[in-house]
């Protein structure tokens, strides 16, 4: 009987393969839209590459019960106490793994990347994340969590639970059971002998980013993602270079020849509205090679502003964008310095800047506030007046996230018109972050699985047209500055690689009466970040910017002009005529140009040491 030990071991190890490939098929039902120009020899390769990281996971898996079954082998009893502990450990795992890959398939949908650390860190506000969510999506998830593990629990009862009883102990088959079983658990969830253990890249078969995508295994991304961010919080991940050569190479950026700025402002203390606008790309906006339907009032506005047609997003998410426009600093992959009051207490904020400078200082948001902390961040850094979701009347009508942006704007306009002078006034749009539950009928019947997200972005626009419209009236318009910058990128109808310069352009506007005439309708082509605005800012009203050394005056003629980028796994680097994307993970360079072979190599070492220098500091704050 101890026999039927091993063969029992190898049933549970291939069930857990067949509902891998249940997880795969589920996932791909569920984005059957991106399967459209996919080869069906290509589509089946996901499955086969998926089996790398699919046998890893199983052998983790397997560790418990090998251990069960190695004690039922020699133990003998009249009981069925191991049996059934074993049943109900397998059934555990199959429902965190329906969890995990149900719970996936909307996050799939907005930032394009599975379940991973980042994502669950946000859970520390449940109610933030459920509200985050589509209702449909939230519904399709719960349903997919119930059936993949009813099928899971059904096949398993059915076809591997096995009761027995050991009547007959048979040494030579335990033995050999517990020397061998180890060796080849090990060996599975490494990978194999090879010199590198196993990752992600090993599944990668493609070019279609998506079926990549796809061949991870879920649960395997999750624990790994998790495993590495646990890291994070120790060591620098990413000491590519010597300390002192990545300073060296840092310190040329932040070197400026001489200290001097061109002034665009014809007034020395403006008023300034920092318009935030939530997830506007640079496809967004026709004048930066976008489409020309979706932003019409942001082109109207274009024509008598600044356009930086070269400004790139500094990082992923918005908590990232909120530390790099307030405090100048580099967004980092996998985590945020707005999650750590303990680190972000140290940063500078130009608000504060202002407010010493007599300014009186304000934030506005429609929704909850808690995102990414964002909320103790605005709260440490002593604003004058903060307005969030719940500080709205119960009369305005609010969406799932909060207030719609025509009600939201009609607030700041109102509470503007009660500030004295001169004011900083933060404004930070909504109703272009998923659900997209703008209170607007369809305006723009195209863009495919992005239509919802192009008509909330065509509604804040609208609802910009009419707050500048509204603002002229008012009689602190005309000595008031306006800065409209993306907090980031998003996914548009042209479907762009997250892992590709053009994905992270966004757009930036400076407007208003106090632009001097010869910088209305002008562009700005130089390479710029939203990083820099604190230091471009405060250069243009002769107040200090010593302590936002990770920020650059743009209009310092001897500023070095480049972009830094942060993802999840990597960086991006911009220069004019370079730029390279760098995946930290797969130790592998995405895209690049480069004038020269020379000329690259130093730029790839600028820019990885910036990561590692930047990465560095948030650890030491």
């Amino acid at each position: 009987m101890a026999k039927k030990i091993p063969l029992y071991f190898i049933k549970q190890y291939v069930f857990w393969f067949l509902f891998f490939v249940l997880n795969r098929t589920v996932f791909f039902v569920y984005n059957y839209d991106k399967l459209v120009n996919v080869k069906i020899s290509e589509f089946f390769s996901a499955y086969w590459h998926a089996l790398y990281l699919d046998n890893s996971t199983a052998c983790y898996i397997m560790i418990l019960p090998f251990i069960l079954l190695f004690f039922q082998s020699i133990i003998k009893i009249k009981w069925n106490f191991i049996n059934i502990l074993n049943k109900y450990y397998s059934y555990i795992i199959i429902i965190i793994i329906a969890i995990i890959t149900s719970g996936e398939l909307g996050l799939y949908d907005e930032w394009k990347v599975k379940l991973n650390y980042k994502a669950i860190s946000y859970l520390s506000h449940p109610s933030e994340a459920f509200n985050s969510a589509k209702t449909g999506v939230i519904i399709i998830g719960i349903i997919l969590i119930i059936v993949q593990s009813a099928v899971g629990i059904y096949f398993y009862q059915k076809f591997i639970h096995q009761k027995f009883y050991l009547k007959k102990r048979s040494y030579i088959s335990s033995v050999l059971f517990l020397l061998i079983t180890p060796v080849l658990i090990g060996l599975g969830i490494r990978g194999g002998v090879q010199q590198i253990p196993i990752n992600q890249s090993d599944v990668y078969f493609s070019k279609n980013n998506f079926l990549n995508t796809a061949a991870v295994n879920s649960a395997w991304n999750f624990m790994n993602s998790i495993e590495k961010n646990k890291e994070f919080m120790d060591t620098n991940p990413f000491n590519y270079y010597n300390i002192d050569e990545a300073r060296a190479s840092v310190d040329s950026l932040h070197y400026i020849k001489k200290d001097t700025c061109i002034k665009i402002l014809n007034t020395k203390r403006p008023n300034i509205v920092l318009i935030l606008l939530e997830s506007w790309a640079g496809d967004l906006v026709y004048s930066l090679g976008g489409y020309q339907s979706i932003t019409p009032e942001f082109e109207k506005l274009i024509d008598n502003g600044l356009l930086f047609t070269n400004n790139y997003a500094n990082g992923t998410l918005s908590h990232h964008a909120i530390a790099s426009i307030l405090s100048g600093f580099p967004a980092t992959p996998v985590t945020s310095i707005t999650k750590q009051p303990s680190k972000f207490q140290k940063l500078p904020c130009f608000a504060e800047k202002l407010k010493n400078a007599g300014y009186h200082t304000s934030f506005h948001f429609g929704g909850q506030l808690n995102y990414g902390n964002i909320k103790g961040f605005i709260y440490f850094n002593q604003f004058d007046h903060i307005i969030e979701g719940k500080d709205f009347p119960n009369s305005v009508p609010t969406g799932k996230l909060g207030v719609p942006d025509e009600y939201f704007f009609d607030r700041h306009i109102r509470d503007i018109n009660s500030y004295p002078q001169p004011f900083f006034a933060a404004a930070f749009t909504l109703s272009s972050h998923s659900p997209y539950d703008e209170p607007m009928k369809e305006v723009l019947h195209w863009g495919g699985e992005e239509k919802d997200f192009i008509n909330s972005v065509y509604y804040t626009d609208k609802c910009i047209g009419k707050y500048i419209e509204e603002a002229k009236k008012q009689k602190w318009y005309n000595n008031t500055l306006f800065i409209f910058v993306a907090d980031h990128s998003h996914n548009t109808p042209k479907n762009r690689d997250r892992h590709s310069k053009p994905f992270y352009k966004i757009p930036m506007l400076f407007y208003g009466k106090v632009l001097k005439n010869k910088y209305k309708g002008k562009k700005y082509t130089d390479v710029s970040s939203q990083i820099d605005i604190a230091a471009t800012l405060l250069a243009q009203l002769n107040i200090t910017h010593k302590e936002f050394e990770w920020s650059k005056d743009l209009f310092n003629p001897y500023s070095p002009k480049f972009a830094y980028c942060a993802f999840d796994d990597g960086l991006v680097w911009i220069t004019k005529h370079n730029y390279f994307v760098y995946d930290h993970n797969l130790n592998k360079i995405s895209y690049k140009q480069f004038e020269s072979e020379e000329k690259g190599k130093k730029i790839i070492k600028t820019g990885k040491s910036y990561l590692q220098l930047s990465f560095q500091e948030y650890l030491d704050y």
